[in-house]
C-alpha cells in the first residue's frame, strides 16, 4: 500500500502528465497540484474480498465505548487486494494504534456517534519505503462498533491507499486490571523499526515498581522512560520513551499493554510508539 518515491521523469509524468526536453509553449513555470481526493469507500467481504461501497448507519443514540485490544484483518484494496492479520489498541476515549503484520502502523483518534465512529490520524510508511509526502501520510477511518464485541470500518489515506478492517474483541487481554507494580522486573526486549531495514533487535529493560524504566540493546541504543496508568481496570497503558546513542534517537510516545501466557512466553508487554516520523513496536518477553 505504500509507494516508494521515484525520481526523474516518472515523478514529473505522475504530477504534470508530461516529461519532455522541449519547452511547452505557454506552459507555466510551475504548477501547484493538490493531492488526489480520498478514495471511494470499500466494503467488507461476503464471499472472498470485496472492495466495493461500504456505508455505516447509526442505529443507537447511546455512544458505544470503543476501548479494547482488538484482533482481526486489515485489508488493502489498492493492492490486489491483499490483507494482513493485525492487532489494534483503542482506549476508552478513542485513541487508537493499529499494528499490521507487515511492519506498518496506523495511529490516530476516533469519535463515536452512537454505534458509529469516525476519525483521523497518521499512516506510517513500512520499512524501507516512503510516501510522496515523506515517511507519513494523513489517514481517515470510519465504521461501526459493537461495544466489547466487534469493530468494523474502512480506512483511506491522502495518497490513495484504502481498505477496510474487521476486528474481534480480546476480552481476556483488555479487561485485565493493570498496575505499575505488575510491570516491575528485568525484561528481555525485541523491537521492530518500521522505518528501517532492521526489523528485529535484542536488548534488556529494567522496569521499576513506579513504572520508570531503563534499557539498552545490541545496536547501542539507550532506552529510558515511564509507563503510566490510563484506567486500572484495563490493561492499556500510556508510555513515554527516550532513545539515545543510536540512529533511533528521539522522544517517543504511545500505548502499551501487558498480557500473560503468550505463545511460548509466560508474560509479554507490547509497546507501540512513534516520534511523529517513525514508529517502533517493542516486545518485552519473560
Amino acid at each position: 500500500m505504500n509507494k516508494l518515491i521515484h525520481s526523474g521523469c516518472f515523478v514529473l509524468l505522475f504530477i504534470l502528465s508530461g516529461c519532455s526536453d522541449e519547452p511547452q509553449a505557454g506552459a507555466p513555470n510551475a504548477a501547484v497540484v493538490p493531492p488526489p481526493p480520498l478514495p471511494s469507500p470499500p466494503s467488507p467481504p461476503n464471499a472472498g474480498i470485496d472492495c466495493g461501497t461500504l456505508s455505516f448507519a447509526k442505529t443507537s443514540d447511546v455512544n458505544a465505548l470503543p476501548g479494547g485490544i482488538w484482533h482481526g484483518e486489515l485489508v488493502y484494496c489498492d493492492q490486489g487486494p491483499s490483507f494482513s492479520f493485525v492487532t489494534a489498541y483503542v482506549t476508552e476515549d478513542g485513541r487508537f494504534r493499529i499494528d499490521a503484520g507487515d511492519h506498518h502502523l496506523l495511529s490516530g483518534s476516533l469519535r463515536t456517534d452512537g454505534d458509529t465512529f469516525y476519525g483521523n490520524g497518521v499512516d506510517f510508511a513500512r520499512a524501507g519505503t516512503e510516501y510522496f509526502s515523506g515517511p507519513t501520510t494523513a489517514l481517515f477511518v470510519q465504521g461501526s462498533v459493537q461495544e466489547r464485541s466487534a469493530l468494523d470500518g474502512r480506512w483511506g489515506t491522502e495518497w490513495g491507499s484504502y481498505g477496510y478492517f474487521s476486528f474481534y474483541y480480546g476480552e481476556h487481554v483488555y479487561e485485565t486490571p493493570s498496575s505499575l507494580e505488575s510491570l516491575a522486573g528485568v525484561w528481555p526486549s525485541i523491537y521492530n523499526d518500521y522505518n528501517d531495514s532492521v526489523v528485529s533487535v535484542d536488548g534488556v529493560w529494567t522496569i521499576e515498581p513506579d513504572g520508570r524504566f531503563d534499557g539498552q540493546d545490541e545496536k547501542g541504543c539507550l532506552h529510558s522512560g515511564q509507563f503510566a496508568l490510563i484506567d486500572d481496570g484495563f490493561s492499556l497503558l500510556e508510555v513515554e520513551l527516550t532513545i539515545l546513542g543510536c540512529d533511533l534517537a528521539g522522544s517517543y510516545t504511545g500505548l502499551a499493554y501487558r498480557e500473560e501466557l503468550v505463545d511460548w512466553w509466560n508474560e509479554a508487554i507490547t509497546l507501540s510508539v512513534d516520534d511523529g516520523q517513525r514508529a517502533l513496536q517493542i516486545l518485552l518477553l519473560l
